[in-house]
């Protein structure tokens, strides 16, 4: 009771993130730091906070999306603008650290510039800590609608399963949401919840992988697996923000994310089709 107490805490909405706007943007041309935002050692891929080198192995399965994003190859092929939406709870606007710039869609965002330089690359984030697919339902609809937007990352299931809340809800509101982004020109790209122990020990989380797989399979869908990634992260010893001490829990966080905006932005592009910079393809 005590884990599960803990974890609705973490996902529960905070004043400060209630009073706090819910929407940031990264609209800086390529290699330009956001406003508001130091290109630090901790905020590049692949570095911790000492700036020392780390290694984000992921098995390939993992940075494979295995289809095509047919609106996000067009837009890279044209040069951009890429116009990208990355909504989800805590984890992906950075509510649940110190530094909510250090979220993963910021880190991809800087692993897409990297790897594509020529390619002006727009991120927007939005959500908030204790939101549901449902509740995101609204906001994802009203950007796709006034924005052309071509990749939609769209993370959920965690706040679905610490609360109990009906699976079939989320799916229902994840294929609206698909529709509406299908309609308005773009591809989705769903995130699954990021493994934690706690997690694993004091919910089902099946039920919610389960709806996330089957709307993955749609046309225009494909699902990111970040659960097993940072499970096999955790289980071997790599990354693991649950088993860190107090003093390098920031640390740690940051190079999750650090890891995981690299996998995104491998798997993304593999569905473009993008090459990489060293003339090979996307694994």
């Amino acid at each position: 009771m005590r884990c599960l107490a803990a974890l609705l805490l973490l996902f529960a909405p905070s004043a400060a993130a209630v009073a706090a706007p819910d929407t940031q943007s990264g609209s800086a041309q390529p290699g330009d730091a956001r406003p508001g935002t130091s290109q630090s050692a901790a905020s590049q891929p692949g570095t911790s906070q000492t700036g020392t080198s780390q290694s984000c192995a992921a098995p390939p399965q993992f940075i494979s999306a295995r289809k095509s994003l047919g609106p996000l190859k067009t837009a890279i092929d044209a040069g951009g603008p890429v116009e990208i939406l990355a909504i989800g709870s805590g984890s992906t606007t950075g509510a649940n650290g110190e530094q909510p710039d250090n979220a993963f869609p910021y880190r991809m965002l800087d692993a897409l510039r990297a790897d594509v330089p020529h390619v002006k690359f727009n991120l927007t984030v939005q959500g908030g800590r204790g939101m549901s697919a449902e509740e995101m339902l609204p906001r994802v609809k009203a950007r796709v609608r006034l924005v052309p937007t071509q990749l939609v990352l769209w993370q959920t299931g965690t706040v679905e399963a610490i609360h109990a809340l009906r699976a079939n809800r989320m799916r229902e509101a994840l294929r609206e949401g698909l529709d509406a982004i299908g309609k308005a020109g773009g591809s989705l790209v769903l995130i699954d919840p990021q493994f934690t122990r706690a997690l694993r020990a004091n919910t089902d989380i099946e039920p919610y992988e389960t709806e996330l797989q089957q709307v993955g399979a749609l046309p225009d869908a494909v699902l990111f697996h970040r659960y097993d990634l940072t499970r096999i992260w955790a289980l071997q010893g790599q990354i693991d923000p649950e088993r860190a001490t107090k003093d390098a829990r920031e640390t740690v966080l940051a190079r999750l994310n650090a890891c995981l905006g690299q996998a995104l932005a491998r798997f993304v592009l593999s569905g473009a089709g993008s090459p990489r910079p060293d003339g090979g393809r996307p694994e």
